[in-house]
């Protein structure tokens, strides 16, 4: 461990205090039962994180509305029914060290019953075409709402925090984008309205939940589409978070659409391709900011620290991989960590509704 030093130097986010810059970011692994509720499996899968030494483990989507879930196996905290099953895996994840963060989700045009702001054609697969159906401002007041009663029972559950989805080309970034956001009503036009809807669910959470509990947010920097959400409106966006009360921003540059596209598709191999990206957010922000992108060794994940390009480290896939990822760099033993191999199985299982799995699994004792 001394060659990490920065990567094991506590941080402060909120009202808790990680041990490590090492985080699980949020990452669908189709684990829930078909009720919309949690499964011994999940339990199993976030505890051995936990006890294998991840700071922070921010749990899967989970729906805040049956209607805005993206899978029939996809967790939901929409009715207080979950609430049994959500106690039982903060607990799990806070019994085995770890902090327990639930990622609370609305899928918008991507969900079992698409909507979004408005009616903009897109494709889940190159042969489904996606036109969603155009919300209402009633439907957007119903949704902010559940968004903030969804904050509370993650917080009677039992949960150290909630973040709020905002990134990968969910129901906030269509709000945000003006390339799927064409409403000529208060909630669309300027950036100013677009941000209206993803600020006024920060401000719903933040009613239900009180001032101290740890609120973070999924944030999109940059939708890396020529007419979609900019860089520059991205640093607007992450001061305008900072002041409603966000406590930390965990950065996913791109949305499904772009990360379609060739030269993008280049881009996501290499290592650490979005911290240069994500380094602009930070010198905008003054609360905590995470990175990712194929941060694949713990040795890399120490440079960006030591660099200040970012305050820590949100591994998904990587902590899939290695499940011992923080506990063999803890022990000097990072050469034996198994990497991510990035050929998209564990995505290409939950998208035909299985089971994420990894291929590298059976190169290793570390097996989920």
């Amino acid at each position: 461990m001394k060659n990490f030093k920065k990567l094991f130097t506590p941080l402060k986010i909120g009202n808790i205090t990680l041990k490590n810059r090492i985080t699980l970011a949020p990452m669908f692994l189709c684990y829930g039962n078909k009720d919309g509720t949690v499964s011994e499996k999940m339990v199993e899968f976030y505890a051995r994180r936990a006890k294998a030494g991840v700071s922070l483990l921010v749990v899967e989507a989970s729906a805040v509305d049956a209607k805005g879930a993206g899978s029939p196996r996809m967790i939901r905290v929409d009715e207080d029914r979950f609430i049994p099953g959500l106690r039982r895996l903060a607990g799990a994840i806070k019994d085995a060290g770890g902090y327990a963060v639930l990622q609370i989700y609305h899928g918008g045009r991507y969900s079992l019953t698409p909507v979004a702001p408005s009616p903009v054609e897109t494709y889940l697969t190159p042969e489904t075409k996606i036109i969603p159906k155009e919300m209402t401002g009633d439907e957007i007041k119903d949704v902010i709402n559940k968004f903030g009663e969804a904050a509370k029972r993650a917080k009677k559950a039992g949960f150290d925090g909630v973040e709020i989805h905002g990134a990968t080309g969910y129901l906030l970034v269509q709000f945000i984008s003006p390339r799927t956001n064409k409403r000529t009503d208060e909630y669309g036009g300027s950036l100013q309205n677009r941000m209206k809807f993803p600020l006024e669910v920060v401000a719903s959470v933040r009613k239900q939940v009180g001032k101290d509990y740890l609120v973070g947010y999924r944030f999109m920097p940059d939708e890396w589409l020529p007419d979609g959400v900019t860089l520059n409106e991205g640093k607007i966006l992450a001061k305008r978070l900072e002041r409603a009360g966000i406590d930390y921003l965990s950065c996913n540059t791109g949305t499904y659409e772009s990360w379609a596209l060739p030269e993008v598709m280049k881009l996501t191999a290499k290592p650490g391709y979005q911290v240069d990206i994500i380094h602009e957010i930070k010198k905008e922000a003054k609360i905590p900011v995470f990175t990712n992108g194929r941060i694949t060794t713990p040795e890399l994940a120490e440079e960006i620290i030591a660099s200040g390009k970012a305050d820590a480290v949100a591994l998904a896939r990587p902590l899939f991989a290695d499940p011992e990822f923080v506990q063999k760099t803890m022990e000097g033993k990072s050469d034996r960590i198994v990497k991510c191999m990035n050929d998209w199985i564990c995505m290409r299982n939950t998208t035909q509704g299985m089971d994420a799995v990894c291929s590298q699994w059976k190169k290793s004792e570390s097996s989920a």
